[in-house]
């Protein structure tokens, strides 16, 4: 899955010469926590969100400045100054900023989001500005694809095969002693596993699997270092 196939297309967007009052005003109307920051041909020169507006002297949220700071780094305490206290877009925004492209992998752009810490990126050609890719992107497709697990018919002997199949790929299950059965439905796993995490895994592979509508846990927990078992969980 590549971004273009989630991204937001068009997003809302301000200029440099944005007010700090009313890209905040937006930010709070459209329930945004970031706007990308264009010129008026549309090329991305930063980003700015609700995270570069804590630290302001209305809020009384700024930490002071020593003066030795202030004579060993002039550069670095200048622009925390004009960050903290600019009214303007183009003075508080963050840049460069990290961007994806359209065709970018959907697993690279969320490699960036957890790297970075980002909760969106924007999505460019070249230097323009084509969209945004957010969280509630993410969690929208999430929400569309299990809607369409759970929606799709498939018969019993169909979806055994399927849970049977998961669990030959995986390199952690006891696949030999695992047992499946399927009935309207419902899958019954049964057999030993060797730990909590097996057995948790195990009834979530299952969930995954379309035509699943409950998993029945019936596997039984088995010591791995006395082979003694103790019953089913």
């Amino acid at each position: 899955m590549n971004v273009r196939e989630i991204m937001t297309v068009g997003p809302l967007t301000v200029e440099p010469e944005t007010t700090l009052a009313d890209a905040g005003r937006i930010m709070l109307d459209q329930n945004l926590s970031a706007l990308p920051v264009i010129d008026r041909g549309g090329r991305l020169l930063g980003i700015v969100t609700d995270g570069d507006m804590l630290r302001r002297p209305e809020l009384e949220t700024v930490p002071e400045i020593g003066w030795w700071r202030g004579f060993l780094a002039p550069e670095t305490s200048a622009r925390q100054f004009a960050r903290t206290r600019g009214r303007h877009v183009g003075e508080i925004m963050t840049t460069p900023v990290r961007s994806v492209g359209p065709d970018t992998p959907l697993s690279d752009a969320i490699d960036i989001m957890e790297t970075y810490h980002v909760k969106q990126l924007p999505v460019v050609q070249g230097e323009v500005l084509l969209g945004m890719l957010n969280r509630r992107n993410i969690l929208s497709r999430l929400i569309t694809a299990l809607l369409v697990i759970e929606d799709t018919p498939v018969s019993d002997d169909v979806v055994a095969t399927r849970i049977r199949a998961a669990i030959e790929k995986t390199n952690w299950a006891p696949k030999a002693t695992i047992e499946v059965k399927v009935d309207h439905g419902i899958a019954t796993l049964s057999g030993p596993v060797f730990s909590d995490a097996e057995r948790m895994a195990l009834i979530v592979l299952a969930e995954g699997i379309g035509g699943v509508r409950r998993v029945a846990d019936e596997m039984v927990y088995v010591d791995p270092t006395s082979g003694v078992a103790f019953g089913s969980y």
